[in-house]
C-alpha cells in the first residue's frame, strides 16, 4: 500500500484559521500537539477526504455538521478570509513537509469550544530500521515513479520486456 486512512480531532481556537499538520515529527517543531489535535500529535497528513464539525464530541449528544471542501480558486475569491464563525468550508494545501488545513469562517469564541473532526489519507513512510525518513516527493507520485523506473531500466537490462511493461503501464 502507498497510504493508508486514519481520522483526528482538531481542537479549534478562536481567530486560529490554518492547522498545520507536518509530514513527520522532525519537519516540524510545535509548542502544542502538531494540527490542533486532541492527544499526541498527527504526522503524515497527506489529504484530507471528510471533515466534520462536531459540537458535545464526548457527550452522548454529539451533533456533526458536514464542512464543504473548496479549492483553491474559491479560496482565494473569498473576501475576508478571517471573519469570524462557525466553520463551513475547508481548504487544504498539501506541500512536501505538511499539509495545511484552513477553515472558512474563522472559528469565533462560541466555534472554539468544538472540533473539526477529519478523515484522511496518510503518506506512506519509510521502512528502515530507525522509521526516522519520510519520502521527499509527494505521495501519490510514488506509483508512477516506480512504474517510470521500471520501464527505463528494462530498456537498458531487458530490452525484449519493453513492449509488454508499455502495455501494462498504458492499460493503468
Amino acid at each position: 500500500h502507498y497510504w493508508e486512512v486514519g481520522d483526528t480531532n482538531i481542537d479549534l481556537i478562536e481567530g486560529q484559521a490554518e492547522y498545520t499538520f507536518y509530514r513527520a515529527s522532525g519537519d516540524g517543531t510545535s509548542s502544542v500537539t502538531v494540527g490542533g489535535t486532541t492527544g499526541s500529535s498527527t504526522y503524515g497528513v497527506a489529504d484530507v477526504l471528510e471533515a466534520t464539525y462536531r459540537q458535545n464530541r464526548t457527550e452522548t449528544t454529539q451533533a456533526d455538521s458536514a464542512l464543504t471542501k473548496t479549492d483553491r480558486a474559491t479560496y482565494s475569491g473569498l473576501a475576508n478570509k478571517l471573519s469570524k464563525g462557525t466553520p463551513s468550508r475547508y481548504f487544504v494545501q498539501r506541500f512536501i513537509d505538511k499539509t495545511t488545513v484552513t477553515l472558512y469562517p474563522t472559528p469565533d469564541s462560541t466555534a472554539a469550544s468544538k472540533d473539526v473532526h477529519i478523515y484522511f489519507v496518510k503518506r506512506i513512510q519509510d521502512i528502515d530500521a530507525t522509521y526516522t525518513d519520510a519520502t521527499d516527493v509527494p505521495y501519490r507520485f510514488v506509483p508512477c515513479m516506480a512504474s517510470g523506473l521500471a520501464f527505463y531500466l528494462a530498456q537498458k537490462f531487458a530490452p525484449q520486456r519493453v513492449q509488454e511493461l508499455k502495455l501494462l503501464y498504458e492499460d493503468e
